[in-house]
């Protein structure tokens, strides 16, 4: 009795934690805001592209509104508008639907091994879902990426020497929709890629490597998405400065991927047969080559630890491996499995608790619904949102995107506008003549305070002076509400 009692409390924790997962998503897709400031931007932008509207602009553009993205996220978010419209849920449940295709698949791929290897991907992988919080499910690329790797690992756990081509098929695509999503994502299937080196040969992995960029290439087939356009961006961006505290902090997060599979092959890979010892070796040692690839694009300002994400399943899938022969050796192996899950799960506990206590609801519906009210207020006038100049009044613009759900222009985003300034990509003068000839005609910036006068989160003056002096020629303030000030151009009132 007291032998089961491991497996049964991995099973009562991997259920508890899938099930915290679900209600951590649904309630976020149901929380009328947002908790990133990159979130209304990636939905702003797929929205439009649903009327034409090109999503990658020229640098020196008027408009300030580009993120550097793959297509595939803009694209998979304006499919799902296609159908079911546009909103600030539909616009949420797209990335957490991906959050739960990962759970399934990574609980699937461990099949073949029983359920005590089911229970541990499904507590260890819900747990770090949490503690990676927002990132795991807001509408960025991570949990899109997630779910990819997800695949994969069903995929390569499925390997069978007479499916060789459709393995190398999907594959292909696979890694396609991962650089789609960021162009450094390849990085995630290196250990796959690795595998199929050893179990397919490099014939394989070339026409895997040809599949992989045909589907990138096609989104920039359209004039939707201008790649010179992209590529400008990305030179802009190399010069990001790197962070040495943003080292440390991924470092120390890297230590939950690393630890647990390196305790579980420690144990039981002598055991292994020959096949699966080598097999565990590259996957290994993939994942640490890839884990320490992505480090570097992780410490800069604005990523983080959410970068190895996607790394959680195949990490989980190489504890397990370790695992299941190790605990027919020695009896305390599944204790000790049990405890890694109830630890990565009390680890998470905190970060979790400083997301709920983070959702706003009072705010985030009264906000809703002054931008609902003002919209009908002013029924054919252009309105958008501006900044104040707190970090508190800044969340109640993140609901930008129910304006240009509406049909309301989109020509300025904060969160775009903090990385490129930053950048030393300043606003042009083309932007400055934009806002001086209102083309918006009514702005709305947080209550009682001084408009676009906000310093960013690095530190940086995010609009500068000279665009505040040509909002201040072009704008006066005619009223205030209980969230928003009334901006309206002074030469059509």
């Amino acid at each position: 009795m007291m032998v089961d009692l491991p497996k049964k409390l991995l099973a009562v924790i991997g259920a508890v934690a899938v099930l915290n997962v679900l209600v951590l998503g649904l309630g976020y897709a149901l929380y009328p805001g947002y908790v990133d400031t990159g979130e209304p931007n990636i939905v702003a932008l797929a929205w439009r592209i649903l009327d034409g509207h090109p999503v990658y602009l020229s640098i020196q553009d008027e408009t300030r509104i580009t993120n550097l993205y793959g297509p595939f996220l803009y694209l998979i978010h304006a499919l799902v508008f296609s159908v079911f419209g546009g909103s600030v849920v539909v616009g949420k449940a797209t990335a957490i639907a991906a959050l739960f295709i990962a759970l399934v698949m990574a609980c699937l791929s461990q099949r073949a091994r029983g359920s005590v290897a089911i229970f541990v991907m499904a507590g260890g992988l819900s747990a770090i879902i949490v503690m990676n919080l927002p990132a795991s499910v807001w509408d960025r690329p991570d949990a899109f990426m997630l779910m990819s790797v997800a695949l994969g690992l069903w995929l390569n756990n499925r390997a069978n020497s007479n499916h060789k081509w459709r393995r190398v098929f999907l594959f292909g695509l696979l890694i396609g929709f991962l650089i789609g999503m960021k162009i450094f994502a390849a990085i995630y299937f290196l250990p796959f890629g690795l595998l199929m080196l050893y179990r397919d040969g490099i014939a394989a992995c070339c026409v895997t490597v040809l599949i992989a960029f045909a589907v990138t290439a096609i989104p920039f087939m359209t004039p939707v998405f201008e790649f010179r356009h992209m590529v400008d961006l990305i030179g802009v961006m190399a010069d990001k400065p790197n962070s040495w505290i943003g080292l440390e902090k991924v470092l120390r997060y890297a230590t939950v991927y690393l630890i647990p599979p390196a305790i579980f092959l420690g144990l039981g890979i002598r055991m292994m047969a020959r096949h699966d010892q080598i097999e565990a070796g590259i996957l290994a040692v993939g994942t640490l080559i890839a884990i320490v690839l992505v480090l570097y694009p992780a410490q800069k300002p604005g990523a983080g630890m959410h970068y190895l994400l996607p790394f959680a399943p195949i990490v989980l899938d190489l504890m397990n491996r370790g695992l299941n022969v190790a605990r027919e050796r020695y009896k305390l192996a599944l204790t000790l499995a049990l405890f890694i899950v109830i630890l990565i799960n009390v680890i998470s506990i905190p970060i979790e608790k400083r997301f709920v206590r983070g959702l706003d609801w009072e705010m985030a519906n009264g906000v809703a619904e002054e931008i609902h009210q003002i919209s009908k207020d002013f029924d054919g006038h252009k309105i958008e949102i501006g900044i104040g100049d707190t970090n508190e009044s800044y969340k109640r613009t993140y609901q930008r995107t129910r304006l240009v759900f509406e049909g309301h222009p989109y020509t300025l985003d904060t969160a775009i506008i903090i990385d490129t300034t930053f950048w030393g990509l300043e606003l042009t003068q083309g932007t400055l003549d934009m806002i001086e000839r209102c083309q918006t005609d009514i702005w709305l910036i947080p209550a009682d305070e001084r408009p676009f006068k906000w310093i960013g989160y690095y530190g940086n003056d995010t609009y500068g002076q000279p665009f505040r002096d040509s909002f201040a020629r072009a704008f006066e303030k005619t009223e205030s509400r209980t969230y928003f000030d009334i901006y309206r151009c002074k030469s059509s009132q």
